[in-house]
């Protein structure tokens, strides 16, 4: 078995190449499409702010029509800058630390696009999530196989199962292939819309 390393090291290898990368047959990034595909059913043209978690590059912000401000949290500096060329403001901390800091209400939309398999205490974040959103939240949560969670260089965990209320949708696709492992994941695909 390898030795696991952090995912601010993984993240920051695979930051120049990722754009291209999740772009390709092989690795066949279905979630992100998904997730834009989701968004504009609910908010054709919207405005707004959004909270990107595990933002990466910032490639959903490509996908998306309108007037929409992202602010960005991701663990690695490498994907953090190629998002700041996007138009994000960035926040640079593990996501367990930089969510708990962020005030109730305070953003209009929150995604986190299959970024939630590195934190170990999914229900905390689903929580914070759900303190931050003023509008919608917008996940996309990781069916880990046991080989990927063995195979994979980084510690992640597999939260497909959380139960999360009130969805509008709420389904699984073929999310991804690992460029690392090339194993293929499923996706459960959330839509959460807030009631004032």
């Amino acid at each position: 078995m390898s030795t696991k390393i952090s995912p601010e090291e993984f993240y920051d290898k695979f930051a120049p190449t990722y754009d291209v990368d999740t772009k390709t047959p092989t690795v066949n990034v279905q979630h992100v499409n998904e997730a834009a595909k989701i968004f504009q059913k609910y908010n054709s043209f919207a405005s707004g702010s959004v909270l990107d978690i595990g933002c990466g590059t910032g490639l959903i912000s490509d996908l998306l029509p309108g007037e929409l401000e992202y602010t960005g949290i991701d663990i690695s500096g490498k994907m953090l800058q190629f998002a700041a060329q996007r138009g994000y403001k960035t926040i640079h901390k593990p996501i367990e630390a930089a969510i708990a800091d962020i005030p109730d209400n305070s953003y209009d939309f929150v995604f986190a696009l299959s970024s939630l398999l590195f934190v170990e205490d999914i229900n905390s974040i689903i929580n914070n999530i759900n303190r931050i959103a003023r509008k919608a939240m917008l996940l996309s949560i990781d069916n880990l196989t046991e080989d990927y969670i063995r195979e994979f260089t980084v510690t992640v965990y597999n939260h497909s199962q959380v139960p999360i209320p009130n969805t509008k949708e709420d389904y699984f696709i073929r999310g991804w292939t690992s460029p690392t492992t090339g194993i293929t994941i499923q996706t459960r695909m959330i839509y959460v819309e807030k009631t004032n």
